[in-house]
């Protein structure tokens, strides 16, 4: 029994900005860990300027753009050597917006990496709207780094911390989280909360608390259960928190080395879930993130956009894709 995500490459987006740095050191840690190629993409998408008669003059600096891009390029990837300087990298420059680029890339990764710019702020929403987009829809786990606001000067123990709840959607979640800690080291911290059944009359009598507390711990015992086994020299502690799961998910990882959530699948469950704990947790998180769709190994390929591919010391080659122009990507 293995966890989501042992396969294919480590993926990484980078952008140039310091959130994309931060990602591309995890990212490279992350593929040596693994044993496995990292893939660094940079997209860009050059805007068209119109004149006032509407009519869009020539892209001459077209060649400056590419190139500006390539040498993005170039400096990640002496960055990553400097990190690990014996597992195979290549890189995709790609010309797309983000979202499309990186679901394109992500169809055969074993981790897709992406960068944050904070929480503050019109690009923090960008940047939180990309991951929604990309961990909604990508074929694989999703992690998201982003630059402390602050240094903690009572820095946490290392560990991994998993969110566990009643559904399924956490199966994937808890196995990708005891992988993360079985390769660090460390312990793994799991995380349900719960809240006292509300009143089942008129008289406003609710159930014990006592009950439904001992309901959760047998929740979080069955998740655990199934991967104790497979990872035995992983140290486990667990977290039964009354309040809500978001809160409580935030509350117990900072300083963590990574947080793991899970969600349900695609469609319209998707974007409530985004729009309920894993948004709150996008928003507030202050360490790794690592969002692990349910249905990740049921998802179909999704088509990639079109690509240069660089190999570094080798020859380039090139290959073209497209994806379908009525193609429409939802948070």
């Amino acid at each position: 029994m293995s966890p989501t995500g042992t396969r294919g490459s480590v993926v990484v987006g980078i952008d140039g900005t310091r959130g994309a740095e931060a990602a591309l050191d995890w990212a490279t840690a992350e593929a040596a860990v693994r044993g496995c190629r990292l893939r660094i993409v940079h997209a860009f998408h050059p805007s068209l300027l119109v004149d006032p008669y509407g009519v869009a003059p020539p892209l001459g600096d077209f060649p400056l753009v590419w190139a500006a891009a390539e040498q993005v390029l170039a400096q990640a990837v002496a960055q990553a050597r400097s990190v690990a300087p014996d597992i195979p990298v290549t890189t995709r420059l790609l010309q797309s917006t983000a979202v499309p680029a990186l679901l394109g890339e992500a169809h055969d990764a074993s981790v897709l990496v992406l960068g944050g710019r904070g929480p503050r702020g019109l690009r923090g929403r960008l940047s939180r709207s990309v991951s929604a987009q990309v961990a909604a829809h990508a074929p694989c786990p999703v992690v998201t780094i982003r630059l402390p606001e602050v240094r903690d000067a009572c820095p946490s123990p290392p560990r991994v911390v998993v969110g566990v709840d009643a559904s399924a959607s956490c199966t994937d979640a808890v196995g990708f989280a005891f992988q993360a800690a079985c390769q660090r080291g460390v312990p793994l911290v799991a995380v349900h909360a719960w809240i006292p059944d509300p009143p089942g009359d008129l008289e406003a009598v609710a159930g014990p608390s006592a009950l439904a507390e001992a309901v959760a711990g047998r929740v979080l015992d069955r998740a655990l259960d199934r991967w104790r086994a497979a990872f035995a020299t992983v140290a486990v502690h667990t977290a039964l928190v009354r309040g809500e799961p978001a809160h409580a998910l935030i509350a117990t990882s900072h300083g963590a080395a990574l947080l793991v959530i899970g969600t349900r699948g695609r469609g319209r469950v998707v974007r409530t879930v985004f729009g309920s704990v894993s948004d709150t947790v996008l928003r507030h998180s202050r360490c790794p993130l690592a969002i692990i769709r349910h249905d990740t190994a049921r998802t179909p390929r999704s088509a990639p956009t079109p690509e240069r591919e660089h190999r570094p010391g080798h020859d380039k080659s090139y290959r073209h894709r497209s994806i379908p122009r009525n193609r429409r990507w939802h948070a």
